[in-house]
């Protein structure tokens, strides 16, 4: 008996070690399929980067120019005016879900000064701006495509955009200050991916839009990346829509320019 059952099994497993369908006496032996688990492992990337846009936007209130016309729109070198600045991302994934989440802070500030003489009177003003701005983003991913030449996602998330203005005027001894300050919560969704070139270079791509306290936004960003052994170096140009109302102190907001970032993967 025992040598019976020791020539079946070692029967079935050449079998299956050498057909699909093998067969032992007059009875075929069918290998058992394997399952092929989906890897568990957690993922997860940082990414700290700087973006220095340029803006255009529209004001509730505008300045008249002294051709009559509104002066609505503008862009402006922010470098010289930022106080303080903190930009980055955190990106986790498991198995085909994702998780990222993006936070911008942004302090600027700026001071004019102006002296005139009227009526052979001096006249001393000065103005000082100071802004804050949050821009925080949180998105949920779902895996679509992925494979070596293309990683594709679906996300959808909320963003949060803050912006808190500090303005103070001073004209000789009367001074004056106003701080209009602006929240938006909107719901958002869209595509994010990577396309691979080769084992070191790949082109990564971003766009979402959507509504809520706003009546439009809308993000897209594309770049190159480049595969270090330590993690990666991205530049990218990133483009940041706002459309408000007339509600608000900011009717809309344009934000665009390149982007430079190292992202470290543990």
């Amino acid at each position: 008996m025992k040598k019976i059952i020791t020539t079946v099994l070692l029967t079935y497993s050449v079998a299956m070690a050498g057909g699909d369908i093998a067969t032992v006496g007059d009875l075929p032996v069918e290998p058992i399929p394997m399952a092929v688990e989906e890897s568990a492992d957690l993922k997860q990337s940082f990414i700290l980067y700087g973006w220095i846009p340029s803006f255009d936007g529209s004001l509730k209130y505008n300045i008249p120019r002294r051709d009559g016309a509104a002066d609505e729109t503008g862009e402006s070198d922010i470098m010289d005016k930022i106080d303080s600045v903190f930009m980055g991302s955190y990106l986790v994934r498991k198995n085909r879900w994702s998780f990222l989440a993006d936070v911008i802070y942004l302090k600027m500030s700026d001071s004019k000064e102006a002296s005139v003489t009227l009526l052979n009177r001096g006249i001393e003003a000065s103005s000082e701006q100071e802004l804050t701005t949050w821009v925080v983003s949180g998105y949920v991913g779902y895996n679509l495509v992925e494979n070596e030449t293309h990683t594709v996602n679906a996300i959808a998330g909320l963003r949060y955009l803050s912006l808190d203005a500090d303005i103070s005027l001073s004209i000789n001894t009367l001074q004056g200050s106003v701080s209009p300050s602006a929240e938006f919560y909107d719901g958002v969704i869209g595509v994010q991916g990577v396309a691979n070139l080769n084992e070191s270079w790949y082109i990564p791509y971003h766009f979402d839009i959507g509504t809520g306290d706003s009546e439009l936004t809308a993000q897209a960003s594309f770049g190159v990346g480049y595969r270090f052994g330590w993690g990666d170096l991205l530049l990218e140009y990133r483009y940041l829509y706002y459309d408000n109302g007339t509600d608000t102190f900011v009717n809309a907001l344009d934000a665009y320019g390149p982007k430079i970032g190292v992202v470290f993967h543990f």
